[in-house]
């Protein structure tokens, strides 16, 4: 299990946090019913934002076992693809790719064009770039990152490299995830209702400037808080 480090918080975050350490009282704080309601809750937002639409109910009977869509038990499965401690890497891309398509079917071979910009990676190339951006992150500049700003940047690496026929961006969510998870920060939540957000947010961070991006994962992270803590007080523990 990853430990969450003590990280500089805003007031409100610290506020939560104290909140959820009392719901806990001597429990862990892995506690599983807070942890499968922020995975039902990632999920189900990775999802709206890939253009899905489905219901909590229906993620809430993926995790009893029940049938539920594909696009539901797949992510679920992506989300455990990775050692939650591993370094970023090619082969972590494409073990979450490969759980989110239900296929191991590799990068891009074909070309693909984005109205606007930036270019998207020639197939040639995309392997490279992928592995320029992995060794990157892993480097002494780059674990100095908050966990934020890791997550903002590889979220925009990836969706603007698009090293996948499909599913790029629940892939980039999954890696930006593992990153700030790995470093301390809470899962960040990003639902359908951020798209605007999140596009613009991309958009200046194509431009070299990510602070938008690191905001909206740090808000999304702050949701974690809010679900586990909504979790526990309906379940009466508090």
């Amino acid at each position: 299990m990853v430990e969450f480090k003590p990280i500089r918080l805003r007031p409100s975050v610290a506020l939560k946090e104290k909140r959820l350490a009392a719901l806990l009282g001597e429990r862990d704080p892995g506690e599983p019913l807070a942890a499968d309601a922020i995975a039902g809750a990632q999920i189900l937002g990775s999802l709206e934002l890939a253009g899905f639409d489905f219901a909590w109910d229906q993620v809430v009977a993926s995790r009893r076992g029940e049938a539920t869509p594909g696009e539901i038990e797949a992510l679920r499965r992506a989300r455990a693809a990775v050692d939650p401690r591993a370094p970023l890497s090619v082969g972590a891309l494409l073990s979450w790719h490969a759980a989110t398509i239900g296929a191991n079917v590799g990068l891009r071979s074909t070309p693909r064009e984005r109205p606007g910009g930036p270019p998207v990676s020639p197939p040639p190339l995309i392997r490279k770039r992928l592995e320029f951006l992995a060794h990157w992150v892993e480097s002494d500049a780059g674990r100095e990152l908050s966990p934020a700003r890791q997550g903002a940047l590889v979220l925009a690496r990836l969706v603007e490299i698009l090293p996948f026929e499909d599913a790029n961006g629940r892939v980039s969510r999954l890696a930006a995830s593992h990153l700030m998870v790995r470093g301390g920060a809470r899962p960040p939540i990003l639902v359908g209702a951020d798209r605007p957000r999140l596009e613009q947010c991309l958009q200046a961070a194509f431009r070299l400037s990510t602070e938008a991006l690191v905001a909206l994962l740090d808000e999304a992270a702050e949701r974690a808080l809010d679900v586990a803590i909504q979790a526990l007080t309906n379940a009466g523990g508090g």
